[in-house]
């Protein structure tokens, strides 16, 4: 018997502290055009009956359900809201706790819905139609989220709904293959999809509080957990039904994963959109320059706004962030962004005041030394630019040197010096990079310390020309800024499969001996390389565990590599012009 849930309406008023509104809060079950009920949960003012509405809709937990307190802690930063009246609305997504329907990993939108045929676009519009006819509000409605709620609000932003009139995606989910959490160019990223994905990739059958518990064995020890073939590792997670069968058996960029690019078949926007990142995300740093970019090609005529600092996924909620392993970036960032840049952004969109941002707001990533920065309020380094990259920008173009190594799939390059735990260090992204400097297997290449300022403002181009005995091969890219003290930091690095040269649809096996290329951009970047300060590059065949090792043997499906396939190669980079990085200054 199917279970039947109530439609629930639960208030409670309390006072949050010194704030001028008293708020009530209830949990409802909202339903949606196909009868599906979405469990929802609104903060609203009693004294406000003009209040703007701001909605989070997620995927993940919003505990505890059905509880009748709340206070401002519950928002954190976000708690800015509640001082100035809004309506705040959180909602879980359709199949997740107590939501319910069928939940769709990056659920693909329908351009043209017949009927009662739903996709996130149609949910979060069904939502705004019940939260204007059972709320007091100004008829204005915002939308904002991180990472996969950023998708979220990217699909309500595709909605067209004429009530909503600003939207935030931060960090949107954009393409599972090319970019973002899963691949990168379609390279499987282990570390973070395994740890997220042994209890996210699992579906409900029934709505619940509970998470879903993890598939996958947890083992704390790297050397023992990944060091193993990828058939081995994916093997417990393989539950039919789950997101995981999905990835298996798509190895490649086919009309699975395009139909679930956030961006496809993208029109006219509507509302204005302001996209967030940080410059050190390791999990979506690609939806975000990839979702901006496609809204300013296909819409360009929406008020389009994009932000970057150098935060970590998320850093830009979190009011304590200062650095990254050893470089540091300075106290205040988050408050600066929520107070400075995204409330008066929705201020002007859903209340009628203040100024209309710039274009582009960004805070590039600079000296890093702890003793320098640790105290350093850094609000007035903020820079805006109308358009990005900056006008006056010209490509720098570093040719690498040339070398041979032996690329060992069964002794790789860590991605970090403290590879210790199941869980990817979000520290990576900025970390010193001394540790791959010794190995031997590592090509480095560096130039002499700058005597000025040198301005690092865009995309980062590769090509590189190489030569293997292997029949496949992964090449990994770093960009490095070294200090004057030594530190190697980490400013941007990427993986490229040489299986995918050709294309991501239609993958090749290489052919030992014979001199292919290899090129792809790397997202990008805002940073400052100080006087003193000299450019390196890294190139290396495995970023272990954070990129699956490729075998170096070519498999129609690399998800199915088993002990005997992965095997010791020879790999040349061809130098004398034949292979560089290209960089966008300003």
């Amino acid at each position: 018997m199917k279970k039947t849930f109530l439609f629930i309406i639960a208030y409670v008023v309390s006072t949050l502290g010194a704030f001028a509104y008293t708020y009530t809060k209830r949990h409802v079950l909202i339903p949606m055009r196909d009868g599906v009920r979405l469990y929802t949960e609104i903060y609203e003012p009693l004294n406000h009956p003009q209040a703007p509405v701001l909605i989070m809709r997620t995927p993940y937990s919003l505990s505890p359900y059905n509880n009748d307190t709340f206070d401002k802690n519950t928002f954190g930063l976000d708690s800015v809201y509640l001082k100035h009246g809004y309506i705040l609305v959180r909602q879980n997504v359709r199949g997740t706790y107590l939501s319910e329907g069928r939940f769709v990993q990056s659920r693909p939108f329908i351009v043209n819905k017949k009927g009662k045929e739903t996709d996130e676009a149609s949910d979060a519009w069904d939502t705004v139609d019940w939260i204007l006819a059972h709320c007091h509000h100004n008829g204005r409605v915002g939308v904002k989220g991180t990472s996969y709620p950023g998708f979220y609000a990217f699909m309500a932003t595709r909605s067209g709904h004429p009530a909503i009139k600003a939207t935030s995606p931060q960090a949107p989910v954009n393409n599972w293959f090319m970019g973002d959490d899963i691949h990168h160019n379609g390279a499987l990223m282990l570390m973070d999809s395994y740890s997220f994905g042994s209890s996210f990739f699992r579906y409900r059958t029934q709505p619940s509080t509970k998470s879903m518990p993890a598939l996958a064995p947890v083992d704390t020890s790297v050397s023992v957990f990944y060091h193993r073939p990828l058939a081995e590792i994916l093997k417990p997670v393989l539950e039919e039904g789950s997101f995981w069968k999905d990835i298996v058996a798509h190895p490649n960029y086919d009309g699975y994963w395009q139909s679930r690019l956030s961006t496809r078949r993208l029109g006219k926007i509507r509302p204005a959109v302001m996209i967030v990142g940080g410059l050190y995300d390791a999990e979506d740093n690609y939806g975000t320059w990839n979702t901006w970019r496609q809204i300013k090609h296909h819409s360009p005529k929406t008020p389009l706004f994009l932000v970057e600092a150098p935060w970590y996924h998320h850093a830009w909620g979190n009011s304590k962030y200062q650095h990254l392993d050893g470089a540091w970036f300075g106290a205040g960032t988050a408050a600066y962004f929520i107070n400075e840049i995204e409330y008066p952004f929705f201020a002007y969109y859903l209340e009628g005041k203040g100024r209309r941002p710039a274009p582009v707001t960004l805070l590039p990533s600079a000296e890093t030394r702890e003793e320098v920065m640790k105290d350093r309020k850094v609000n007035d380094q903020w820079l805006q630019f109308p358009c990005w990259p900056p006008k006056g920008t010209h490509l720098k173009r570093l040719s690498l040197k040339g070398g041979t190594v032996v690329a060992d799939p069964l002794n790789p390059v860590p991605y970090y010096n403290n590879v210790e735990t199941r869980r990817r260090d979000r520290a990576y992204m900025a970390a010193d990079q001394r540790f791959a400097s010794q190995r031997g297997d590592v090509l480095t290449c560096s130039w002499p310390a700058q005597q000025d300022t040198l301005r690092l403002m865009g995309p980062v181009n590769v090509r590189l020309t190489l030569n293997t005995s292997a029949t496949d091969l992964d090449a990994i890219v770093k960009l490095i800024d070294v200090r004057p003290d030594g530190y190697e930091m980490l400013v941007r690095g990427d993986v490229m499969p040489a299986r995918f040269r050709h294309s991501f649809s239609a993958p090749e096996a290489l052919r030992p001996g014979k001199d292919f290329t290899l090129t792809f951009t790397m997202p990008d970047v805002a940073h400052l390389l100080l006087p003193g300060h000299r450019l390196m590059v890294q190139v290396q065949y495995s970023c272990y565990p954070l990129v699956a090792v490729n075998p170096q043997t070519y498999l129609k499906n690399p998800y199915t590599a088993t002990r005997n396939d992965y095997r010791k190669a020879r790999v040349t980079l061809k130098g004398e012009g034949k292979s560089w990085v290209e960089l966008t200054v300003w």
